[in-house]
């Protein structure tokens, strides 16, 4: 009876304990938690945060550090590409004119030479040769060798010298810019020291607008440069006068491989198309024509693709429906050479195996 009390009272101590519902002697191993008690185990993870930033800043400042020097380093690899390519581009743009001038020389297309020659030392002022062949050039023009370029004469103007200013002045606001010209030729004549600043300028306005003139409106494209260049003995071209002498020298040179080398006739006129397709009237039927031409030869050497491209090129340039033909062809071919049949995977045959017969016994 003592042993079932006893053991009764360990069950009741044991629920009281879980239950915390007996207040007596077994519940006093249950020690009450204090509030105060209650705030220590979140101090740590107050404090996690600012630890943890402190850790992260230097990998990531680090990090920020490596992406700007990267960023920073590619833009400067970028820049030297960039300035590399065009170096080979110049290069090889001043190889292709001087050789170009040789022949023009030795053909005694000596205008045409100069111009090339010029063109050269405004690429690279130190082009091996080009000073020398310039020369060679200017003394074939003035020795009467060959034709050069006809330059008007003005008709001698026997007025004083302020009239011829003031006549100067007038023909420039009505944008007559050869009379201007010839009316300042005879002031300079007269006397060269007559508000020469001025006419100076005058003379600039003159030779430029022209020059703009014959290049942009009348597609007198090489008379245009030699006014361009007679301008800026006087001033620096401004850009647009420079950008239109700059296309009609890509002009004439694109010109030049036209019907000896269609490749490079469609390269330089595409140049010339993107900035210019309407100059001298026929830049954009020149590159259609000439990238036509590459096409043919690229279709005859068995690049249907190559000549696609090309046909597509000179149909977007101008639309010529005698090309349709042609150009579809092109394609069907670049197509048909693009095209893998499926391969059959050969079906592999059971071979019969044949049952041993067991004699009868």
């Amino acid at each position: 009876m003592f042993g079932l009390r006893r053991d009764s009272g360990d069950a009741r101590g044991i629920i009281a304990r879980m239950s915390g519902l007996d207040s007596g002697s077994e519940t006093q191993p249950v020690v009450p938690v204090s509030p105060s008690s209650d705030t220590q185990p979140t101090e740590p993870a107050a404090n996690a945060g600012p630890s943890l930033l402190r850790r992260l800043r230097w990998p990531f400042l680090l990090l920020l550090l490596a992406l700007v020097l990267g960023g920073i380093s590619g833009y400067l690899v970028g820049t030297r590409q960039r300035e590399a390519n065009q170096r080979v581009a110049i290069a090889e743009r001043a190889r292709e004119q001087f050789d170009l001038g040789i022949e023009d020389l030795q053909a005694g297309h000596f205008e045409l030479a100069r111009q090339r020659f010029e063109y050269v030392i405004r690429l690279d002022s130190t082009y091996p040769g080009a000073p020398e062949r310039l020369a060679e050039a200017l003394v074939a023009l003035g020795a009467g060798t060959a034709t050069p370029m006809a330059l008007a004469t003005p008709t001698p103007n026997l007025a004083p010298v302020e009239d011829l200013f003031t006549q100067a002045l007038a023909a420039l606001d009505q944008e007559d810019w050869t009379t201007a010209i010839d009316l300042l030729i005879g002031l300079r004549a007269k006397d060269g020291t007559f508000r020469a600043v001025e006419v100076d300028g005058m003379f600039y306005n003159a030779f430029r607008n022209r020059g703009v003139q014959r290049i942009a409106e009348e597609g007198l494209l090489e008379e245009g440069i030699y006014d361009m260049s007679r301008a800026e003995r006087f001033a620096p071209l401004d850009r647009d006068a420079d950008n239109w002498r700059s296309w009609a020298e890509l002009y004439l040179q694109a010109d030049s491989y036209m019907g000896l080398n269609w490749a490079k006739a469609a390269q330089y006129f595409a140049e010339v198309f993107a900035v210019a397709p309407y100059l001298r009237g026929d830049a954009y039927v020149k590159y259609a024509t000439a990238s036509q031409e590459y096409g043919e030869q690229l279709l005859a050497a068995d690049d249907p693709c190559g000549a696609e491209e090309q046909f597509g090129i000179s149909l977007s340039a101008w639309l010529n429906p005698t090309l349709f033909p042609t150009a579809t062809e092109a394609w069907v071919k670049c197509e048909e050479s693009q095209y893998m049949p499926p391969t059959e995977t050969p079906t592999p045959t059971e071979t019969p195996t044949e049952t041993p017969v067991t004699p009868a016994g």
